[in-house]
This record gives C-alpha cells, structure tokens and sequence, in this order.
C-alpha cells in the first residue's frame, strides 16, 4: 500500500491526513513528473463544491508553478470534465480536487493523465517519490489563470456527442450538492427536457448528505410526484449515476450495465461480446448477461480496475454496481451526465420500454454490510492470515453462498457482501462480523 494514494487517488480528512501542504506537494511532484516526461507543462484543475476545494485547488497550484508548470482552473465541475478536457487539450496532466461520494469533511487529489485516465500505480509511486523530498524550486514560475470558459467544450460536447432532443420529457435531477450542480442544469435546458432539479446548490457542507447517487430516497419521491419519465441522481464529483423509473423503480450499476450491454450487442458495439464488472457485480446480472450472449468479467472493486481492464483487452463497456460506468467510445473515465444522456438516447431513438427489457434481468438476493473498524485493521486487512483463515472457513460452511469480505479504499470499514439464500446470509453476515471484532 502507498503512503499516500489509496484506490482512488489521495483522500482523507482536512487538515488532519490531508493538508495545505500535502496538496502543495502533490503539486510540487507532479511538475517534477511533468518535467521528467517532457509533458506540456500545463495542468487543469477542476474541483467539486466542498468548501476547502479552494484551499486545495490553490496549494496544488502553488506547487506547479513553483516548479516551472502552468495551472489552469476551471471551477466546479465534474470528474468526467477534467478527464475530457485533459484527453482533447495540449496539458501535462489534469487535476480533480474531490472526495467523490465521501462526507463534507473529506477531500481528496485525483491525477489524471494527457490522455485523460487516471494515473496508474506506477505513476502514483514515482508521484509519492517526489513527495516529501525536499527539492528547489524553479527561479522561473508557472501561470495560474482561471479558464472557466473551457468547460464550454465540455457542455458542448455532451449536448452534441451524445445528447437528443429531449421536448416533452419530464426529468427530475438529484445532483447531490456536488459538482453537476451548475453543468446538468445547462446541458438538460439546453436540450429542452423540463427539469426538476433536487440538491442543487453549491453547498459543500452538504455534499452526499442523505441525497444523490448515495440515497436516492427524496428523488424517487420526486420522480412519482412530478410524474418524470427519468430521475437521474449523482454523487459528489458525478462519476456515479443512479436511475429512477417513473413507477419509482431505482436502477443500479448492474441494471445500467444490463441496458448499455444489451443495446450495443444489439448494434454490433460490443468488442469479444464482454463487458467488465467487479467482484461485487451481481452474480444474476452475470448469468443474464450470459444468456444473452455476453460473457461479463470481474475485476477488484474501483473504477480504475475497471477501466484498466477495459483499456488491457479493448472492451468497450464496464461499470460498478455502485453506478460507476465507462463508456470507452465516449470518455475516458465513468461520467455520470454522460451516461445518463446516452441512456436517454438509447431510450428515445431505439422505444425501449426499460421495464420490459429488465424482465430479463435476473438479480440474486445480495446483502452489503459496512464494519466500522480501526484504520489500522483496515490497513492490515491484506496482510491478516489468521482473519483469512477464519473468513476462508467460513466460506467452506456456506459452499452455496457468495461471500465477498474486503476493506474499503477510503474510510475505515470493512465491507461485507454475501449473495444467496437470505436466511442463510444473515447468519454468515454475523460470522464475519464477530471474527473481524
């Protein structure tokens, strides 16, 4: 494990693991790294509405120009618009100063590379080298201008690339306090949808509380009181999209994936007809998916794990069940308002009743259990024998139940799945929990 990235770039809680002066490093690391590849020697940097992202937007900065490196904000804005934007501009690198779907008092530093991922593990070690040494700065500084007005290209793209007219739908939005508060109000107007928009502000304090892609309680209600054909809900920095029926049915990660697959199976889209999921990946979705044709493939939970494998065998599809999905032919990372817009389009062009088409879809009964515990246990969690011993016993108990156990790569939990007969899974959730006590 690094010392300072987790699973998704550096995360922790302000001014306690993650400080003005971490941020300024990270910076200070990445123009050495800029500088070393011979890479432009601009970086953007996007944030979402947490009220620190000033702070840690200006100490990363502070750092690059520093060390020789242009900065370019761009205001709040969403994940996917850092990674486009860093895919279609000349820049070094972009920076996306976020906590995703993690509480207000968290923060985070994602890096994302000129072709618009996120850096790899080998490039977060040669990042983290850089980190704590001390090295002097450049006589010579970088620039740090506001550019808000690149995220026009964005808007533009989305509404052009993957939008349709949208006249006569009714959709309700639940951008969760974050950081499409301002972008999906302008791109669902802009292609006439009429909108009821939920949680969207630009207030940080806020952020994921009870609302968005993290609780999608207030949408649904919403949804049904305003008879909306769609409610789409987000987190934070909306990389995560859950959908809201207009019976009020709530789709997850595994539905959203079931529809995309189906649609581009259909259209000759789909690469080896594979899509990539995680090991969380519901075990129905799969074997429907296999019914159909497709063959799906796990990965370790993280969108990055999922993309890698994407980019490793050119497959063009993968998600999460937690709502992250990618979309290869439209962006580089998962994009909430981008997905949302091309599930719209799908639906409109092609008359899909997703009801009827989700008939198909055959989910086995699985139960998430989260377990606080100390940081340390979590951090220990890989290296623990004895506790992989007792889980491993536990599985051999319950052959015909699915049981995955794994430390979360944010917060101090450890999250508990199980998938199977409900009575029997109740009973194995409590016998994962006394041995991890």
């Amino acid at each position: 494990m690094l010392k300072y990235f987790g699973t998704d770039g550096i995360r922790g809680i302000v001014n306690h693991n993650l400080t003005f002066q971490l941020a300024y490093n990270v910076g200070k690391s990445l123009a050495i790294y800029i500088s070393k590849h011979k890479k432009s020697e601009i970086v953007i940097i996007g944030k979402d509405t947490r009220i620190s992202g000033d702070m840690l937007t200006y100490a990363v900065a502070c750092g690059l120009s520093d060390y020789g490196v242009n900065s370019k904000i761009i205001g709040i804005v969403p994940t996917g618009c850092v990674s486009y934007l860093s895919s279609k501009l000349d820049v070094g690198a972009g920076v996306m100063i976020t906590a995703s779907h993690n509480a207000p008092n968290m923060n985070g530093i994602k890096l994302i590379n000129n072709l618009g991922y996120k850096f790899c593990v080998d490039d977060e070690i040669e990042i983290e080298k850089y980190i704590d040494k001390k090295i002097t700065p450049k006589v010579k500084k970088g620039k740090i201008v506001n550019a808000l007005d690149l995220v026009e290209k964005y808007i533009n793209f989305l509404c052009n690339e993957v939008g349709c007219d949208l006249n006569g739908i009714n959709i309700a939005v639940d951008t969760a306090y974050g950081s499409n508060y301002n972008i999906a109000e302008k791109v669902f107007k802009k292609l006439n949808a009429n909108l009821v928009l939920i949680n969207n502000d630009p207030l940080g304090e806020k952020i994921n509380v009870n609302c968005g892609a993290l609780n999608v309680k207030h949408l649904t209600q919403e949804v049904v009181r305003h008879k909306c054909q769609f409610g789409f809900a987000f987190d934070g920095d909306a990389d995560r999209l859950i959908v809201v029926l207009s019976d009020g049915r709530v789709l997850n990660g595994d539905d959203i994936l079931f529809v995309l697959g189906g649609y581009m199976l259909k259209k000759n889209k789909l690469n080896s007809l594979t899509v990539v999921g995680t090991i969380m990946t519901n075990s129905g979705t799969e074997e429907s998916f296999k019914n159909i044709g497709v063959r799906l493939v796990r990965t370790d939970v993280g969108d990055r794990n999922v993309i890698e494998k994407m980019m490793q065998n050119n497959y063009v599809l993968g998600g999460e069940s937690s709502g992250h999905i990618c979309v290869a032919s439209l962006n580089t990372t998962c994009d909430a308002i981008l997905n949302a817009l091309y599930l719209l389009k799908i639906v409109i062009t092609e008359n899909i009743d997703l009801n009827e088409l989700l008939l198909h879809l055959k989910k086995a009964k699985q139960t998430i259990v989260n377990v606080k515990v100390s940081d340390n246990f979590r951090h220990s969690f890989d290296t623990n024998i004895q506790l992989k011993k007792s889980i491993a016993s536990i599985e051999k108990q319950y052959p015909d139940i699915r049981i995955v156990v794994r430390p979360s790569g944010t917060e101090s939990l450890i999250r508990i799945m199980v998938e199977g007969d409900e009575l029997k899974s109740n009973v194995v959730v409590e016998k994962i929990k006394q041995v991890l006590v």
